[in-house]
């Protein structure tokens, strides 16, 4: 059977187009996938990708856990005030340290030295005090008694009623200033890590100072909403905690604003540290005190 020419040229060219749709069509189907793999291929595997990194994760607020101050049955500790600002209408910049020691029969002794121990002796006082210029004064609390104590050439021992300077003291001591700045309504921070301080593993937290400052002024407890009602601003603080006993072992922090116990009206920064739990230390009057004066 003879083919026409003709008809042979057509089926090839109806043959070579149906390849050309045929591939077209594959093509179509096959490019998008192609397309996925050759960037699957190009990426890093995928549990390349997925594997978290050990970069730290983000310090967040937490509850901080203690134990509080007033559970201690007796404590030794120190308190350092660095102040810059008006004292009694009057420009000045000078520090106040405090080192306590108390015990379970009720007793406390807290020796204060540092630039600022004239103004605070003559608010204690009066102006008895207030003519002495001190090397350092010796605060005694007792069942029912407070006593003062000015270490000058010869040292002077007042016999203090229940006044609004033995309410001063209480505030300035180490025990009521760490307990105030570690009640349970502003104890919230970020745990930094692990650390030792002073040889003792501690807890290291950061405390924000906005929030602090928030949580004092709206505090249930008088002395530390005082506090902060009569602060400015606060600074962000670090808070020390035993990691074993859970008690607070040191505080430092700045504030600025007013501060009643020194009449102060500037900038205060506080450094507060846990020296000693349940050490129990003597405290006695000294000779001085078996006559003493009235203010």
């Amino acid at each position: 059977m003879r083919t026409d020419p003709k008809q042979m040229k057509m089926k090839k060219i109806s043959l070579g187009l149906a390849m050309v749709i045929a591939a077209t069509a594959i093509a179509i189907v096959l490019l998008p996938a192609l397309g996925v793999a050759a960037q699957t291929f190009s990426k890093p595997a995928l549990w390349a990708r997925v594997t978290p990194t050990r970069t730290p994760a983000p310090l967040s607020d937490v509850v901080i856990p203690l134990k509080p101050i007033p559970d201690l049955t007796s404590l030794n500790a120190t308190a350092k005030l660095d102040v810059n600002g008006l004292i009694d209408g009057k420009r000045t910049q000078g520090d106040l340290n405090a080192v306590l020691a108390s015990n379970d029969q009720g007793k406390s002794r807290i020796t204060m030295t540092g630039s600022l121990l004239g103004k605070v002796a003559a608010q204690l006082g009066g102006s008895i005090l207030g003519l002495f210029a001190p090397s350092s004064v010796d605060i005694y609390k007792v069942p029912q008694d407070t006593y003062v104590v000015v270490n000058s050439l010869l040292p002077v021992c007042v016999r203090l009623e229940a006044t609004e300077a033995t309410a001063m003291l209480d505030q300035m001591s180490p025990q009521s200033l760490l307990s105030m700045l570690t009640s349970s309504g502003v104890l919230r921070g970020k745990l930094v890590g692990q650390e030792t301080l002073h040889g003792i593993p501690v807890r290291h937290y950061v405390i924000d100072g906005d929030a602090f400052l928030a949580a004092a002024q709206k505090s249930s407890d008088p002395d530390l909403k005082a506090f902060g009602k009569a602060l400015r601003w606060a600074d962000d603080a670090d808070l020390y905690v035993d990691a074993k006993g859970g008690y607070p072992v040191a505080f430092r922090g700045g504030f600025s604003g007013s501060y009643e116990p020194l009449t102060l009206e500037g900038d205060l920064d506080m450094e507060i540290e846990l020296t000693g739990v349940n050490t129990d230390t003597p405290v006695n009057l000294p000779n001085s005190c078996r006559y003493p004066i009235s203010p």
